[in-house]
């Protein structure tokens, strides 16, 4: 490690990057060499390794000792993807955070280029980059989730009324790839941040979009990996449930409810004015109004599929010849436990 690098770990950092994983050797590697590689070189890696039973702490033990910026905490047990998603931003030292999964990847000139972003517009809470997706082995995914909206930045994402871009987090894209943006610590710090729940981070989003506005660099800087083990790719609730907390195994979750009230007590306690306030909650009743919607969610319920299952959709429009889905499909036919993660 060059002297330069040297001392920028020795001091407070500009940025923190936290990176919550659980048996993540598969794909770590890759993850941690796009951050070494940045342009933008002032920031601290916080890794925290929820007990992993695979090769993914001596890979960061290995990478902590030949650069200093990296910090590598080992927990005695799993406990669970939102404990550590908090974790990481609890240990956290710089100006700006970002969370980062074990299996994406950013392109060298990611973080200097959001950095720019937030350094020149104070208005900006958090600012992400135009995003791609990728198979397990790296290469694009070009078409996927054919006929849905899930273009980034959202509608009214930089709109001086926070009711409008609530609405574009509540009513707009599922894809929630921002929450990997680079926030601002004082506006992540006045937030609930990620709640126990799957899909907490629409929550966390919706919550940041009452506080202030995003930007999205309108350059392809970030890609999200798509494979078997990505929580992304959990198909019932008890998965989803067990990513969360191991230790949980509820068949019936009412996830969806969960985070409408959670969209709920954001409104509550974010300062707004009454006027916005009572604006935000005609939204909430938009959302109520998709009656499809709520058929199909009250029914995954009561079967206990789960939430989403982004993953395993793109998987099967996209790659569904690999041999990845294969596997899974075998897998599946034997009734074997897929491991996911976290």
């Amino acid at each position: 490690m060059n002297s330069r690098v040297t001392n920028i770990a020795l001091k407070t950092p500009k940025v923190s990057i936290g990176m919550p994983v659980f048996n993540g050797a598969k794909f770590i590697d890759e993850a941690l060499q796009s951050f070494l590689v940045q342009t933008f070189e002032d920031f601290e890696l916080i890794i925290s390794d929820n007990a992993s039973s695979d090769s993914t702490e001596s890979i960061c033990r290995e990478y902590a000792r030949r650069d200093k910026r990296i910090k590598y905490y080992r927990q005695e047990t799993n406990k669970g993807a939102i404990w550590n998603f908090n974790h990481v931003f609890k240990l956290a030292r710089g100006k700006y955070f970002k969370w980062a999964a074990y299996d994406d990847i950013c392109k060298p000139t990611f973080l200097a280029r959001c950095i720019d972003v937030l350094d020149k517009d104070p208005s900006v809470l958090w600012c992400h980059t135009k995003s791609g997706k990728t198979d397990a082995s790296g290469k694009e995914i070009l078409r996927w989730k054919i006929g849905q909206n899930n273009e980034l930045p959202r509608n009214n994402y930089n709109s001086p009324s926070p009711h409008r871009r609530f609405k574009g987090v509540l009513l707009g894209t599922n894809w929630c790839v921002d929450s990997y943006a680079v926030f601002r610590v004082d506006a992540l710090k006045s937030t609930r941040m990620l709640l126990p729940c799957y899909g907490a981070e629409k929550v966390l989003l919706g919550e940041m979009s009452l506080r202030g506005c995003y930007k999205e660099v309108p350059e392809k800087l970030f890609y999200q990996r798509h494979h078997l083990d990505a929580a992304s790719s959990l198909n019932s609730s008890v998965k989803q449930q067990r990513y969360m907390n191991p230790k949980n195994t509820n068949h019936f979750a009412f996830t969806r409810f969960k985070l409408l009230f959670g969209h709920v007590i954001s409104i509550i306690r974010t300062d707004l004015t009454t006027a916005e306030k009572i604006l935000c909650f005609f939204v909430i009743f938009q959302y109520l109004l998709q009656f499809k919607k709520w058929r199909k969610i009250i029914i995954k319920t009561i079967f206990g599929s789960g939430l989403a299952e982004d993953g395993l959709s793109t998987l099967l429009t996209t790659c569904k010849d690999s041999q990845e889905w294969k596997s899974f499909l075998f897998q599946k036919s034997k009734k074997e436990p897929i491991t996911t993660k976290t």
